[in-house]
C-alpha cells in the first residue's frame, strides 16, 4: 500500500517533468495528488524540505548502487537506469552546479571505499557525474543502456594511446 508521504513524493517528481521546482507549488502538489494541504503538511514544512527529502532518497540510492556486489557493467547500468527513471529530479539536480559538485564529492568518496584509492575515486567521480550531467543535459538523446555502454568504453579507454601522435602533430 502506498502511503501518503510516498503519493507526495512521487507526484513532486511526476511534476517536476513538465514545471520548474520554483514553478511547483504545494496547491500544484495537493491537487495533482488527491490530498489535502495538511495531509502535506504532516510529513512536509515546506516544498523545499520535500525537495531536501526527494534528492536525499535519490541520491542516497544513486550512491548506494556503488555498494551492491556486482561488475562495472552492471553497475554503470543501474546507474544509467535509475537517472533516467527519474529524469524529471535529475534535469532539476544537475541544472545546479553547487547540486552537482556536491554529489560528485559524496560520490567520490563513495568509490574511495569501493577503489581504496582516493586519487582514483575523485578522478572516476568526476568523470561519472560529469558524463551523466552531460546526459542530462543533452535531454537523454541516449537510451540507458547506449549511455552506459559509451560511459564503459571511456571507463576502459586506453587514455595514452595516442599522446605520442597528438605530441607529434603539435611538434
Amino acid at each position: 500500500m502506498i502511503t501518503a508521504k510516498q503519493t507526495i513524493t512521487e507526484t513532486f517528481i511526476h511534476l517536476l517533468a513538465d514545471q520548474d521546482f520554483e514553478d511547483v507549488s504545494v496547491k500544484d502538489i495537493v491537487a495533482y495528488a488527491g490530498i489535502s494541504r495538511s495531509t502535506f503538511y504532516l510529513h512536509f514544512t515546506d516544498k523545499y524540505e520535500l525537495m531536501d527529502a526527494v534528492r536525499s532518497q535519490l541520491n542516497g540510492r544513486l550512491l548506494q548502487i556503488y555498494a551492491e556486489p556486482s561488475d562495472a557493467e552492471t553497475i554503470n547500468l543501474k546507474i544509467c537506469r535509475h537517472v533516467f527513471h527519474y529524469r524529471p529530479f535529475y534535469r532539476q539536480e544537475f541544472a545546479d552546479a553547487g547540486r552537482i559538485h556536491e554529489l560528485t564529492i559524496r560520490f567520490a568518496g563513495q568509490l574511495e571505499h569501493v577503489f581504496g584509492d582516493e586519487d582514483l575515486a575523485v578522478f572516476a567521480g568526476w568523470g561519472t557525474i560529469g558524463y551523466l550531467a552531460s546526459w542530462v543535459k543533452g535531454g537523454f538523446a541516449m537510451a540507458p543502456q547506449e549511455a552506459s555502454d559509451k560511459l564503459m568504453k571511456i571507463i576502459f579507454a586506453d587514455w595514452t594511446a595516442n599522446l605520442a601522435d597528438a605530441r607529434e602533430r603539435t611538434s
